[in-house]
């Protein structure tokens, strides 16, 4: 059985099929996601949106980023946001 995403679960929980218990003992059991998607950026090109990406190959989740890999991030999220279209 798969994890139900926060945005999925806030949307049960608007529509009034879950309630607020109901949210809690799902959190409890695991059975919700805890990352938050940031916002998508996109570029136009001639026939579309194009989405630029970076991961750094060969880095596992046994692995932590270095200090330049992080600034590197941080410097790639501000062109993005710079050029980037919000989605």
């Amino acid at each position: 059985m798969g994890r139900l995403t926060m945005k999925e679960v806030s949307e049960l929980k608007k529509s009034g099929i879950l309630d607020k218990k109901a949210v809690e003992e799902l959190e409890n059991k695991g059975l919700v996601g805890t990352r938050k998607h940031g916002m998508k950026y996109y570029l136009k090109n001639g026939k579309g949106k194009v989405y630029p990406t970076l991961y750094f190959k060969g880095l596992g989740k046994k692995t932590t980023p270095t200090k330049e890999m992080e600034t590197f991030r941080n410097e790639f999220n501000q062109l993005l946001t710079k050029y980037g279209i919000k989605e």
